[in-house]
């Protein structure tokens, strides 16, 4: 089961390059969307990403899609820039995991552990 996700820096890291940008399954809004990177430092393989406004329990679909963020591993993926909570799963849909208030933004990164 995932442990309780913590953010490892106070602040999204800034990531220096991203490559292969991979579209979010999940549909968003306004279609605006920035590049995302997903780094697991979990211990557990993260099958399902969502994200909702803050405080509200609201979710997307699950961001991942068919893809996943093997232990170890950083996947970049597209979201909406902006304060979100983001609550991910394993691939047996266990933990629930949630963090948050993530500030998201162009070439930031998501560090879960």
């Amino acid at each position: 089961m995932l442990a309780p996700v913590r953010l490892l820096a106070a602040s999204l890291l800034l990531v220096a390059s991203l490559t292969g940008c991979a579209s979010s399954p999940a549909v968003f809004a306004d279609g605006m969307t920035v590049p995302v990177s997903v780094v697991n430092r979990t211990g557990e393989t993260i099958c399902f990403l969502y994200l909702s406004p803050i405080n509200d329990d609201s979710w997307t679909g699950d961001v991942l899609g068919s893809a996943t963020v093997p232990e170890g591993a950083t996947r970049t993926i597209r979201v909406p820039p902006g304060n979100w909570d983001v609550r991910i799963e394993n691939c047996q849909h266990e933990g629930g995991s949630i963090l948050r208030g993530a500030r998201i933004a162009r070439g930031s990164a998501l560090v879960l552990q």
